[in-house]
């Protein structure tokens, strides 16, 4: 008797490349700036990738309070400078969106002597009001935590009116806004970092993010000192390593092709910009990290690498894919509340 084939079902991760692409055939056409990007190059540290000058004045304006848990908007200006010069004209010449920084905080009663979290959000992602209630309040309540999320330049309200989709002009093949766009991030994250710390200095401050805000928040781990913990959720920090694998990235891919960029061309690029000899400057007994088993976006291999740079902090890891890790974030979640609560006060 032959036996049925059963047919193999696509990859979750490859269907959501697909459907990137498919989106991605009415994007803005990236623009060619691959030979503007020597001005980051041999830079120092804190050239590249500047502390906040100043703590910002925050405004604050209260969304709505629900069964003991508020919601709240942070709002203050971007102390970001882009480096390159035709971009910081361009960025200069109008008061643009992503000039100014929004933030939600989600406050659960009685957390004033608890740790607080900071939490970056992962490419392209709306921040709805379901999402709010949904993921944000949750984590909160599930923490016992304050949860700060920020949102990064060119999602949400920092979305310009000439962009269909959240975050489409995030992470592009126009290399010189994708690398401004990076640096401001990790700059209004530091700026929050600091008034939340001047805001309550007896409340440590985490920092987690997921998928490409693991990756931020991979990348704040290693120039940040100040956060008292950190976990990345699914998600390493190798540049050239996500422009390869992550399926969503097939038009960057495709745009790079188009301007006589190879992957290689790429990933020397982020060597020399000095992305290879970042460390982990927050304790490796301070840092969690959470990984899928078979995630196509940030592949095991190169988690596996970062995890040994660091010296091998604790991990968890998942069953599934990346775009399957929904279902265990509850767990995550769970097992990231307790690693906090262990950690011994910081000096």
């Amino acid at each position: 008797m032959e036996r049925t084939r059963i047919p193999k079902l696509p990859h979750p991760d490859e269907v959501m490349g697909v459907l990137a692409r498919a989106a991605s055939v009415l994007r803005p056409r990236a623009r060619n700036t691959c030979d503007r990007l020597g001005v980051y190059e041999g830079l120092p540290l804190a050239k590249m990738f500047p502390a906040p000058r100043r703590v910002p004045d925050v405004e604050r304006r209260t969304r709505w309070r629900i069964r003991g848990i508020e919601s709240e908007d942070l709002v203050f200006p971007s102390q970001h400078e882009p480096l390159e010069p035709a971009f910081a004209e361009y960025y200069r010449a109008r008061r643009r969106r992503i000039h100014t920084v929004y933030a939600r905080r989600i406050r659960p009663a009685a957390c004033s002597e608890r740790p607080r979290l900071l939490y970056i959000h992962g490419y392209m992602q709306p921040e709805t009001l379901l999402e709010e209630l949904a993921l944000l309040a949750t984590m909160a309540g599930t923490l016992g935590m304050e949860v700060v999320q920020l949102q990064p330049p060119y999602h949400g309200r920092r979305r310009p009116r000439s962009s269909r989709l959240d975050g489409e002009l995030f992470w592009t093949a126009d290399l010189v806004r994708s690398v401004e766009s990076l640096r401001q991030t990790l700059l209004d994250a530091r700026t929050l970092l600091a008034w939340m710390r001047a805001e309550s200095p007896r409340q440590p401050v985490g920092i987690a993010g997921l998928s490409l805000g693991g990756a931020l928040a991979a990348t704040l781990t290693c120039i940040e000192p100040g956060f008292a913990f950190s976990a990345p959720l699914i998600a390493h920090m190798d540049l050239g390593a996500l422009v390869a694998h992550a399926p969503v990235l097939g038009a960057m891919r495709a745009d790079l092709a188009r301007f006589g960029w190879t992957l290689r061309d790429f990933r020397r690029f982020t060597e020399r910009i000095g992305w290879g000899e970042l460390r982990a400057v927050i304790p490796p007994e301070r840092i969690h990290l959470f990984a899928a088993k078979d995630d196509r976006f940030f592949h095991p291999a190169d988690v596996r690498a970062m995890w040994r740079r660091w010296e091998r902090p604790k991990i968890r890891w998942y069953p599934g894919s990346h775009m399957g890790f929904l279902p265990h974030l509850p767990d995550a979640i769970a097992r990231l509340g307790r690693f906090a609560d262990a950690l011994p006060a910081p000096a």
